[in-house]
């Protein structure tokens, strides 16, 4: 069975997507260097990688451009991934054993489980782009915390990572997975 979390970390980004005024494609986002477009053309990228492990395929030696990957209209780009995802991720594709690149070996299932730390933050990252609040819903926020204090140590050593910023000691989960990342307020 496809994982409930990744399922709802979809949606959770597909709800900010749609909701994108079509003037707010060009404006800056958390992500360094990227606008709201090049956020949307990550997330849907990084479907074309979940589709290629649940095929089968090799992933692609590079990285796309993200503007390319989102497309002319990124909400039916975003779809259309999506679904092509979904049909793929049957009990075969699910149990198929992948490799990661920090050199972890788990199933896909077991790597869609952990996805929504990649969706959580890229929703928050395109809502703040794009003038919209969110609030991620606090239990995959939370496990997604979980996995990124297991992550981000290694994360910043290969250079896929900023420096984590500090938070109040009574910070909620959402601002501090954001901090982990770099993102947040202060």
């Amino acid at each position: 069975m496809v994982p409930d979390g990744f399922v709802r970390a979809l949606d959770a980004f597909e709800a900010v997507l749609a909701a994108t005024p079509s003037d707010r494609w060009e404006s800056p986002s958390p992500c360094e260097g990227w606008c709201a477009i090049d956020v949307a053309g990550h997330v849907i990228a990084g479907l074309w990688v979940i589709e290629a492990r649940a095929a089968g395929r090799p992933l692609p030696e590079a990285d796309p451009d993200w503007r390319e990957a989102a497309g002319e209209d990124p909400v039916a780009t975003w779809r259309a991934a999506r679904a092509r995802v979904t049909a793929l991720l049957g009990p075969e594709a699910l149990a198929r054993r992948i490799q990661l690149a920090l050199g972890l070996e788990i199933t896909l299932s077991e790597w869609l489980e952990r996805y929504p730390l990649e969706l959580l933050v890229h929703t928050w990252d395109l809502a703040q782009a794009t003038g919209q609040v969110v609030v991620l819903e606090p239990d995959l926020v939370r496990a997604a915390l979980e996995t990124a204090k297991e992550f981000a140590p290694q994360g910043r050593e290969a250079g896929m990572l900023g420096p984590e910023r500090a938070v109040a000691d009574d910070a909620d989960d959402q601002t501090r997975l954001l901090a982990v990342f770099g993102r947040g307020v202060g």
